[in-house]
């Protein structure tokens, strides 16, 4: 036609953006019409073309003759108005009087947007409500069936009720997996078994043709499997429930488990065994605490395994819960947690010990190329800006590469150059103290970013994985860092053993024999920590109250005690100079 519709619209469109020239306004040539189109989709493409122009910043203003122009779908419209939202693009309604440009307009907006939440979640909780009354009938509703398991093909017996087969192959696995678990009392190594007898998890193919599954076991997948009630015939349906609690403000997951119409594969007695042994291994599980890890999701092992952040706390007395007892942080690598510590070389990285020598090198770089002294600053903004500046902390068995970003690194220096140094005065000097490295890394610098690399040698020293030189030095010069120094158990416990066979034989006048036969030690044993007894008060008082390198182990105190002179054991330890 001559003039349709449309063009009628297009006019009252001008009109009204002409009315507005006084705030600038001009219409841009290209019309976005879509003729012959229904509005309740947004697969069209006058309106796809108006989507390309304002994510490229040409239009400010979209002018439609009514709302139903742009869409007939409360939700559709909802994520248009979220779009112009955030391209910060104005919405206007010649003929309704609507104009997001105005608070009025925005006011409107808001109103509809609420309406469009209210409609999402009646219809999600329509969805759920059928999901979860599927799940009573006992039939498995959602994604792959588990290892063991398959969905009916057409004219099998079960098809119509979706009642799930059983794979004989996989099902026998899934025995193995349970019987296994009795024997070995462990995951880690349990998965390791499987993955050496080249066993796989479930592989399947999507609908969309993507592989998916036929990975190896590790310790979580092979907990998925003991923890799956749908291998003794159960269905396992777990929703979000909104609590009622007051003060409650997250809603709950609750699980509820159904008879399945599925055959069992697992019987009764042989799940209760597992979980009966599964309930005595968690009670000795370690108590997770949250703290402060400065590398924190930038710490990676050489083979490319993220280094988790963790920590423990200290048992001293399980009798009494001290609240003050020592709290160990660590970084512990995804490879050891997955497939057990035996498989990954790294394994785990004492955090205060990894994140001070960390702070001390980039610190001193800073310092050194950049002329930007972070050391006199409050730890907080101190640490914010290693974090700002480190895209990655990689560890080998025999070096540390950090990785710094060049473009943080000069914002870094602008901003501490434009803050004033704080005076030296403060109630804690030691959270302030960064320490220093004697060793200097060499630095390479590539497409923006700067790598210092340092040589390491990680070294097992009675029971620590410690970091040293190469040459078996310490790597830092003070180890403070913002935390308190700690005595290392198996020095004091050493020393204290010492003195009481000291004691005892002091008491009783027995043999060392004798002694050793009491505390469940060798003889040799004992002759050897009741030579601890001849250091200096000056070591011992060191050993005891963390004065000691953190090198040192108990075979150097029962070296250094051999001699008898204390200033020779003192230089011998490193306590003083010849």
């Amino acid at each position: 036609m001559a003039f349709n519709s449309l063009d009628a619209q297009r006019e009252a469109c001008l009109d009204y953006i002409k009315s507005q020239r006084h705030q600038g306004w001009c219409a841009i040539a290209d019309a976005y019409d879509d003729g012959g189109y229904s509005g309740g989709s947004t697969d069209r493409p006058g309106l796809q073309r108006l989507l390309m122009a304002i994510q490229a910043g040409r239009v400010d203003v979209v002018v439609v003759y009514k709302v139903d122009r742009l869409s007939r779908s409360l939700a559709d419209f909802a994520r248009l108005m979220q779009l112009f939202d955030e391209q910060r693009v104005s919405f206007v309604s010649v003929t309704q009087q609507f104009n997001t440009t105005s608070s009025m307009g925005r006011l409107t907006l808001n109103m509809l947007l609420s309406f469009a939440q209210f409609e999402r979640e009646v219809a999600g909780e329509r969805i759920r409500d059928k999901i979860a009354a599927t799940f009573r009938r006992g039939v498995f509703v959602t994604g792959q069936p588990p290892l063991g398991y398959r969905r009916p093909r057409e004219g099998e017996p079960g098809f119509i009720e979706r009642k799930l087969l059983i794979v004989p192959e996989e099902a026998e696995l899934v025995r193995s997996v349970y019987t296994g678990y009795l024997e070995l009392r462990s995951l880690v190594a349990l998965a390791a078994r499987l993955n050496a007898a080249g066993h796989r998890t479930k592989f399947w193919t999507s609908s969309r043709g993507t592989s998916r599954g036929g990975k190896p076991f590790t310790a979580s997948l092979v907990h998925r499997i003991l923890t799956n009630p749908i291998y003794i015939g159960k269905i396992a349906h777990t929703r979000r429930v909104v609590s009622t609690a007051p003060g409650a403000r997250r809603p709950e997951s609750v699980t509820e488990v159904h008879d399945g119409l599925h055959d069992p594969i697992i019987p009764h007695e042989l799940w209760d065994k597992v979980h009966d042994a599964m309930k005595v291994a968690n009670r000795g599980t370690t108590t997770r605490w949250t703290h402060t890890h400065l590398l924190k999701g930038k710490l990676r092992t050489f083979e490319g395994h993220t280094m988790s952040p963790s920590s423990t706390q200290l048992k001293r007395d399980d009798k009494t819960r001290d609240p003050n007892r020592r709290i160990v942080r660590y970084y512990v690598s995804q490879k050891a947690v997955k497939h057990g510590y035996a498989a990954c070389p790294i394994k785990s990285l004492n955090a205060n010990v990894i994140d001070d020598l960390v702070r001390a090198l980039v610190v001193d770089h800073l310092a050194r190329a950049h002329q930007t002294n972070l050391r006199p600053h409050e730890h907080s903004l101190r640490d914010h800006w290693l974090r700002e500046v480190i895209g990655r902390v990689v560890v080998a068995l025999d070096r540390i590469s950090i990785d710094l970003i060049d473009e943080r690194v000069k914002a870094c220096t602008e901003a501490i150059k434009a803050i004033p140094v704080p005076k030296p005065a403060s109630k804690d000097p030691a959270a302030c103290t960064v320490p220093t490295s004697p060793f200097k890394p060499s630095v390479t610098t590539q497409d923006g970013h700067t790598t210092l690399t340092l040589a390491i040698l990680i070294k097992r020293l009675d029971g620590r994985r410690m970091l040293l030189s190469p040459d078996g030095h310490d790597l830092l010069l003070s180890s403070q860092g913002g935390s308190r120094a700690h005595a290392h158990p198996q020095l004091v416990l050493a020393i204290g053993q010492a003195f009481a066979f000291r004691a005892d034989l002091l008491r009783t006048s027995d043999s060392v024999e004798s002694i050793a036969g009491r505390s469940g030690c060798s003889a040799a044993r004992v002759k050897q920590l009741l030579m601890l007894t001849q250091l200096s008060p000056r070591i011992l008082r060191a050993a005891l109250t963390a004065g000691l390198p953190p090198r040192l182990t108990v075979s150097d105190l029962i070296k250094a005690a051999q001699r008898l002179e204390w200033p020779q054991q003192e230089i011998l330890l490193g306590l003083a100079r010849s």
